[in-house]
């Protein structure tokens, strides 16, 4: 027994270390935003002569994406991956903070019609829950006019070259990061105009940039 006790003295310490591993050690940094609440549904106008919609359930009314016509995103919420941060726009030359979600300064607002890009870093009070996000997730996005615009994770995008030649180099890095071309053209073009409504997310995947970029698009519900 007694050749037995190291052993199991080292186990017990490994189990205690990997359940301290999984407690949310920042959990007190958690901003305290209160959910987006979801809005009644509303029915959708049917034109004369126009066919009737086929989509969604039957029975049930489609929820419209509203256009607002000033209002700005003040909060985006990811209810499956617990993200629920405030939204601000950075300003030209600003590099992103730890207390938000930054709408990248040369795009538009949700709710515009074209692309809106929206990047965070990957911690755990901000947008480190995309790890974890899943195709059809849906995404709630509040307007400061008190509108709710819903969408739906419709891509996931990981290792999205960006390096940063300043940076340590990842170890192992997947193929798509190791034969990626040099400069930031490949993650630039995901924070292009679009010519319909698209939210683009975007956080790190690692400690630098040359970890890649994870991007996630959702489209208008």
């Amino acid at each position: 027994m007694r050749g037995l006790a190291l052993p199991l003295t080292l186990a017990l310490l490994g189990v205690v270390l990997i359940l301290a591993g999984q407690l949310p050690l920042d959990e007190g940094a958690r901003p305290s935003l209160a959910p987006i609440a979801t809005p009644t549904p509303m029915a959708r106008t049917q034109t004369p002569g126009a066919a009737p919609s086929t989509g969604g359930t039957p029975g049930s009314s489609p929820q419209v994406t509203p256009i607002p016509s000033d209002g700005v995103a003040t909060q985006i919420q990811i209810e499956s991956v617990s993200v629920n941060v405030q939204v601000v726009r950075l300003a030209p030359g600003e590099p992103l903070g730890d207390c938000c979600a930054y709408l990248l300064a040369r795009t538009a607002d949700p709710g515009r019609g074209t692309n809106s890009y929206i990047a965070a870093h990957a911690l755990g009070p901000l947008f480190i829950g995309l790890w974890n996000v899943q195709l059809g997730a849906e995404v709630r996005v509040l307007m400061s006019d008190g509108q709710v615009l819903h969408y739906r994770v419709t891509e996931v995008h990981p290792n999205v070259s960006c390096p940063d030649p300043d940076a340590e180099p990842m170890p192992n890095p997947p193929l798509d990061l190791l034969y990626a071309g040099p400069g930031c053209e490949e993650g630039g073009r995901w924070t292009a105009a679009t010519d319909h409504e698209r939210l683009t997310l975007q956080t790190s995947q690692g400690f630098n940039r040359n970890w890649g970029e994870l991007v996630v698009v959702a489209l208008p519900i």
